[in-house]
């Protein structure tokens, strides 16, 4: 139904102010109706025993025989009444009761003990001189009391405020507030509308935050779909703006952090097909035409036919070498390349590698140095990817080490680990080149790499393979001193 993030953001928002606002409309109806009804019922109570004492006065006054001026009340009457008679006191009575009805928006009765009504203020219901038939307990002699009830007369529920008072002096009666309850409900009904109102307008508000909000919100993950989105066709140059600290920002610095990765790994796939093409096409090139020059019969002599097969023999080798290296990255890659670690003694190891090249580096000119400790130097490690990493890094020392230079394999131990250095005397390595020297397919010197047939991977098998045991490799150099690497392992 709602496809867009946005359009969920607003759908949820929105939903969220309706019932929070039905929530607090039903709240704000519900307790302010209880207080204008509980308000309206003791104001009705008070004024009621108000005009019952103004009444029961009036009276007094009417039996002592004497002149005053009207008694206070509620709606204050300063009407100067002369007493001679009982009609003058009847008439102040009613009129009592016609102005305090207004005031009080009820109707005033004055009742008997028995019900019996002797005035009334001018309104409905009209009872007459007659019994009005009212509920049983909504007198008291003991003051004033309000009670809700059903008259049976009318059908409908009253409010029914009552206080003793006098009728006539010496004679006990009730004075009674009549007010239906529909008349109070009202009062709340009318603030529903405009409770009404309000929400209305909260609503219309709160549509324009969650609009803009959403918009907030939305923004970078729109960015981000629209950058993966060209991603996806190939454009790997994409990045979209950080804003702020918010998860959103976050996850535009971590898209920003994974396509830089991805163009990355990218150039790197790039660059890699186009050197194992290179590397492959060399080699095979080679083969395909000292193997064609033979078929064809166009070497001359024996020496011309054994030299072309030489050149093949020695291609082919190149050639699985370079197969044989890109076989580990891949499986190192993959994560395939599992070893056996066990316990391995480096001391006899760094006396078969130099057994193993005394004879090379007499056929070089280059002299062999190997230092180790008189003690046992244990490590616990898989011993052929070690012997594999130092083989890689001797033969790149006699490589690039001139006639007459020297070559030194040492090993220490360290704090915890066992140190092993490959040090040689050659021409040393630029600083500008150190970073890149663990790169596959990287050559200080092209030319110099050609001629002896390195493909530049080399180096970077001998970091991968020594990170996968848990160490470090690093290297020193300086140009026309040499070059040394050291290989860091734990004990």
């Amino acid at each position: 139904m709602f496809k867009s993030l946005r359009t969920r953001i607003v759908a949820t928002y929105l939903l969220v102010v309706i019932i929070s606002l039905l929530l607090a409309s039903i709240f704000f109806v519900f307790f302010l109706t209880r207080y204008i009804r509980d308000r309206e019922r003791s104001d009705l109570v008070r004024q009621v025993g108000a005009v019952a004492n103004d009444i029961r006065r009036v009276n007094e006054i009417l039996t002592t025989g004497g002149t005053q001026t009207e008694p206070q009340s509620s709606q204050p009457v300063r009407t100067p009444i002369a007493v001679q008679d009982a009609t003058t006191g009847q008439k102040l009575v009613t009129s009592i009761l016609s102005n305090e009805s207004q005031v009080l928006e009820a109707k005033l009765v004055l009742t008997t003990a028995d019900g019996s009504v002797v005035a009334e203020s001018p309104g409905r219901p009209e009872f007459g001189r007659r019994n009005a038939q009212l509920p049983a307990d909504i007198f008291s002699e003991q003051g004033p009391r309000i009670v809700q009830r059903y008259f049976a007369k009318l059908g409908t529920q009253y409010l029914f405020a009552s206080a003793p008072t006098t009728i006539k002096p010496g004679t006990g009666g009730y004075l009674l507030a009549m007010k239906p309850v529909e008349e109070v409900k009202g009062i709340a009904g009318s603030l529903v509308f405009y409770v009404a109102i309000a929400g209305l307008i909260a609503l219309a508000i709160s549509m324009g935050v969650a609009a803009y909000l959403s918009g907030a919100i939305t923004r970078p993950v729109r960015e981000v779909t629209a950058a993966a989105r060209s991603m996806a066709v190939g454009d790997y140059s994409q990045e979209v703006p950080v804003r702020g600290s918010d998860e959103t920002a976050e996850l535009a610095r971590d898209f920003n952090v994974m396509a830089g990765r991805v163009r990355t790994a990218y150039e790197q796939q790039r660059n890699f097909v186009g050197n194992v093409s290179h590397e492959l096409r060399t080699p095979l090139t080679s083969i395909e035409g000292f193997s064609q020059a033979l078929l064809d019969g166009v070497t001359q002599g024996p020496e011309e036919s054994r030299r072309s097969l030489e050149i093949i023999n020695q291609e082919s080798k190149r050639l699985v070498r370079v197969l044989r290296d890109l076989l580990l990255l891949s499986q190192i890659d993959a994560g395939e390349l599992r070893g056996e670690k066990r316990e391995a003694e480096v001391t006899e190891l760094l006396r078969k590698l130099e057994s193993i090249y005394e004879q090379k580096a007499e056929e070089s000119g280059v002299s062999l140095g190997v230092e180790v400790p008189d003690s046992p130097l244990k490590v616990y490690t898989d011993p052929d990817r070690l012997e594999r990493v130092l083989v890689n890094l001797l033969d790149n020392a006699f490589k690039y080490t001139p006639e007459g230079g020297a070559v030194s394999l040492s090993a220490a131990a360290t704090y915890g680990a066992v140190r092993i250095s490959v040090a040689d005397s050659g021409r040393g390595i630029a600083p500008e080149m150190l970073p890149s020297i663990f790169e596959r397919f990287y050559r200080v010197e092209k030319s110099r790499s050609t001629r002896h047939g390195g493909a530049g991977l080399g180096l970077s098998i001998c970091r991968e393979l020594v990170e996968t045991l848990g160490g470090t490799i690093l290297v020193r150099s300086q140009v026309g001193v040499g070059t040394t690497f050291t290989v860091t392992l734990p004990a």
